[in-house]
């Protein structure tokens, strides 16, 4: 069985992008880093729709975390 560390400062990103320490939306790019479940890009639409005015600023929050996780085998 193989293992991954994955490391990120998701409260800080919430903090510096949204305001909040409110981790979801860093936590949804951190996990897609992770995992490669989907594509972060197919987020994007969801995330307008379900945040509505609030949205560009947790897709940056998303995107940033996805670009900041660091995975370790």
């Amino acid at each position: 069985i193989n293992y991954s560390l994955v490391v990120i400062d998701a409260t800080s990103i919430a903090r510096q992008i949204l305001g909040v320490p409110i981790t979801n939306t860093t936590m949804v790019g951190a996990l897609v880093r992770a995992t490669g479940v989907v594509k972060l890009e197919s987020l994007f639409e969801p995330m307008s729709h379900r945040f509505g005015h609030l949205a560009e600023r947790n897709i940056n929050a998303m995107k940033k975390a996805y670009q900041e996780t660091v995975v370790k085998e």
